[in-house]
């Protein structure tokens, strides 16, 4: 294939993506005429076999072009797998393959990329490379290979045209973000996730963040790579190869449940570390393709791009509000709410009763984890409470909070995801801990 013909899978303009969004909103239509068509007539199956049915139409069609658009398009569809509850259980099954599955670049244009990142074809630069992708994800695809000292290796090569897609992705995104949202500002909302993606197209801000986290946490029971300077440039990232399964091959194995509790306390212990560090910086991508399950029972956490280093102020007023939330105290969680944007002065009275309401039941439930220990992440009434308020704040139509909350969100959510799947019993008392000494060292007193 010629690299006109190369580039021509990786559709970058916004009038390209555009047609694309467009043709996927067409199929959805038309799977969802086809729906109402047969529920007239009664082909089909009964109701609810009619709706499953369209769930997983609509789910394939997305997926299947959000993964030839890629990037921004593709990072939608991976927010779209986590199990939160807005979306059905048909459409978890098929976009879950967002985190694994996605079409990789042929071998003659993974070269190319290689040789214009890095000076010379990547047979010359490593002892061996595979040419054939070991995982492709929304960004780029990853590569073994093995450095002339004799390293495992894996090479990040970014898809072409990666970085000129975001603006094009994000002016869509808005658009249907906009006919959805009735009230609240989003600039500095989306000016948030621009920033983010931005840095996630520069491999060599990515390689500063490997190097940040192997210094902070490899160590103990974490593993994370090493970066490759000499062999890293804005779009090729190489570094040290971290063995270890994904979430869904280690579950397939059905591990015992001492083993489920170690990783899950891993898992939990790692966030809390970083909410916890005044270093503030926190790995924001927790979904499953990140983190690798070893046979040595350490941990492997993979994939810096998404990485996100709080301001002093929010990260403190966040743990000044669990605080708040563990004492059940209304009189502080107030002004907390306020100075974290979430109540304001412009809200109308119902609106703002309604955004407090939900604030409150949601808070309450994650600090529940906290209160009890250990925690039971296998338990199903918490899994049902934590979906009831996700699809509760579907349907609010507010834009609130300050926008330091999208990737603390994303990190929260992912966790919860996961832990929900792997079902761990996990003891929090460390997690407490530490929070607690974070608190007293900002002069708020522990729990009485």
């Amino acid at each position: 294939m010629s690299t006109s013909d190369d580039n021509d899978d990786f559709p970058a303009s916004k009038l390209e993506r555009s047609k694309i969004f467009a043709k996927t909103g067409l199929k959805v239509g038309k799977n969802y005429a086809q729906y109402l068509a047969d529920r007239v007539t009664g082909r089909g199956g009964d109701a609810d076999e009619r709706r499953e049915a369209l769930n997983t139409q609509n789910a394939e069609d997305l997926f299947r072009e959000f993964s030839r658009l890629r990037g921004t398009a593709l990072k939608l569809a991976q927010s779209m797998s986590m199990d939160t509850g807005m979306l059905p259980d048909e459409f978890m099954d098929v976009m879950a393959e967002a985190q694994y599955s996605v079409p990789p670049m042929n071998k003659a244009l993974v070269r190319k990329r290689v040789r214009d990142a890095l000076g010379q074809f990547p047979e010359r630069l490593f002892a061996s490379f595979e040419p054939t992708a070991m995982a492709a994800a929304s960004l780029g695809q990853v590569h073994r290979a093995r450095l002339p000292d004799g390293r495992d290796v894996a090479v990040k090569v970014q898809y072409p045209n990666v970085r000129e897609t975001i603006e094009s992705d994000l002016a869509v995104a808005r658009s249907l973000f906009e006919r959805l949202i009735g009230g609240g500002d989003i600039d500095a909302h989306f000016e948030e996730v621009r920033t983010r993606l931005r840095e996630e197209t520069d491999y060599l801000q990515e390689a500063d963040h490997i190097d940040f986290f192997a210094e902070q946490y490899d160590q103990g029971d974490i593993v994370t790579p090493r970066a490759v300077r000499e062999f890293t440039s804005e779009t090729v990232l190489t570094m040290t190869y971290v063995e270890g399964r994904h979430l869904d091959a280690f579950l397939d194995d059905d591990p015992d449940q001492a083993t489920r509790d170690h990783y899950g306390q891993l898992l939990w212990d790692f966030l809390h570390e970083q909410v916890a560090s005044n270093q503030r910086t926190l790995h924001a991508d927790a979904h499953p393709g990140n983190f690798l399950f070893r046979e040595d029972g350490r941990l492997g956490v993979i994939d810096f791009g998404c990485v996100k280093t709080f301001p002093q102020d929010f990260r403190d007023d966040m743990l000044r509000l669990y605080r708040a939330r563990i004492d059940d105290d209304p009189d502080a969680i107030e002004p907390l709410l306020h100075d974290l944007g979430i109540l304001h002065e412009d809200l109308a009275p119902a609106v703002r009763d309604e955004i407090r309401a939900f604030f409150d039941r949601y808070g309450s439930l994650i600090v529940e984890p906290y209160r009890q220990s250990p925690f039971d992440f296998g338990d199903a009434g918490f899994r049902e409470r934590l979906q009831d308020c996700f699809r509760a704040a579907s349907e609010m139509r507010e834009v609130v909070g300050s926008p330091h909350f999208i990737f603390l969100n994303k990190a929260l959510v992912g966790l919860l995801n996961l832990l929900i799947q792997l079902r761990p019993r996990v003891d929090t008392t460390r997690s407490v801990r530490l929070i607690d000494d974070e608190l007293e060292r900002l002069g708020v007193a522990p729990v009485a």
